[in-house]
């Protein structure tokens, strides 16, 4: 098979636009797929900012609509290869960690369980495994390894949550045996595999999973679920970021996990972790009314999480419900949790607010575990589990 064209993004742009009326919202939506904009956030509140990736050939026709915006990246092609450049340094350094001792006359079977001591220590090292990005292979060799030291645990995924699930089995936290005598943890490593593939491979800002639509790759998996799915709140355009897909539960990503979560017993939490906003957000994303629990109960857990979270680095996350505080959501994971029982479900928005964006670097990873961890452990201590 041939290799994949990479995508390049040379002097294209990242917009903050800001959006006071609705005539500025309805405008720019009425030439959004002429000006074949890519929102990077999606912001419901009149009075806030979308951030929109725009390429060079569409910016004369984008400035004739006279909204008001900032640049916040000049050259995204710039920003990436800056990135690529660190995370080569970065594996090339790993890699050499990984030859000492003679870790390489270990054996890796093709299930990626790994065999030889010094390898399971090598990627055991929380110092070293956090300080930068990993390719899917790495996340794959990573997950045996704890397997295989700690044979209790599901799966990881994700540079925070693999930073919490390193807390649950390795940190010095006190709190720690509590936890896991009180809950089981099921954490689902990469949700979307082949697309976290695709942006290592051929196209860095590529968000959907790699499912075949036709004229453009990709359905959102987390517009997708069986819950109020298609009532707005989602496109129907398949080259649309937040793309439903052609009907419910056609992700195979979002109706595994919606099976898997519905074989579960008891399942008292949920998070979804997305990046980037600085939210934690509740139930619902289809609906303006937030529900029943809302003020009792879910709330004041967000709330809770937000304050724990701001205590660590200061970093300030909003809480609220999806559809008043981020935009409306149809088909997403969080509402069907809910309706189907969960009783605190929470998609999370994490580092930051637009600086970096979808390239956040790697110096943030453990700052942003450690903040995630605190929020994480005031859900843990505040769930009602009666």
């Amino acid at each position: 098979m041939p290799p994949a064209t990479v995508v390049k993004y040379d002097h294209h742009r990242v917009l903050r636009i800001q959006i006071d009326t609705k005539d500025q919202l309805d405008l720019l939506r009425m030439h959004e797929r002429r000006l074949n904009l890519d929102y990077f956030s999606h912001h419901k509140v009149l009075g806030g900012h979308i951030d929109v990736r725009i390429a060079p050939e569409h910016f004369k026709d984008f400035e004739d609509l006279h909204l008001n915006y900032q640049v916040r990246i000049e050259n995204l092609q710039t920003v990436l290869d800056v990135e690529a450049k660190e995370n080569a340094l970065f594996q090339q350094k790993w890699e050499a960690s990984r030859k000492n001792d003679e870790i390489l006359d270990g054996k890796v079977p093709g299930n990626h369980l790994v065999e030889n001591k010094d390898r399971v220590n090598a990627f055991a090292s929380t110092a070293s495994w956090f300080a930068g990005y990993h390719t899917y292979v790495d996340h794959q060799t990573w997950l045996a390894t704890q397997i295989k030291m700690h044979p209790k645990i599901a799966k990881i995924s994700g540079a925070v949550v693999e930073y919490l699930i390193d807390q649950l089995l390795k940190g010095t936290d006190s709190r720690v045996a509590g936890y896991l005598a009180k809950y089981t943890f099921h954490i689902i490593p990469i949700m979307n595999p082949d697309g976290f593939v695709v942006t290592q491979t051929s196209n860095r800002m590529h968000r959907k999973n790699a499912q075949s639509n036709g004229e453009c790759l990709g359905t959102d998996t987390n517009r997708n679920w069986d819950c109020h799915w298609n009532e707005g709140g989602s496109s129907n355009d398949p080259c649309a970021d937040d793309y439903h897909g052609p009907s419910a539960f056609s992700s195979p990503e979002a109706a595994n996990i919606a099976n898997y979560l519905k074989s579960l017993p008891n399942v008292v939490s949920y998070i979804d972790f997305h990046s980037y906003s600085q939210m934690w957000m509740t139930p619902y994303g289809y609906i303006d009314t937030p529900p029943r629990s809302y003020d009792s109960y879910l709330k004041p857990l967000a709330d809770g999480a937000v304050d724990a979270l701001q205590n660590v680095n200061g970093v300030s996350f909003t809480s609220g419900d999806i559809y008043n505080t981020i935009y409306p959501a149809t088909g997403s994971s969080v509402d069907y949790a809910y309706t189907i029982g969960v009783g605190a479900p929470f998609a999370v928005e994490l580092r930051d607010t637009g600086k970096h964006g979808f390239s956040l670097p790697a110096s943030q990873i453990i700052p942003s575990g450690r903040e995630t961890w605190a929020a994480f452990t005031y859900i843990l201590d505040n769930l009602d589990i009666q």
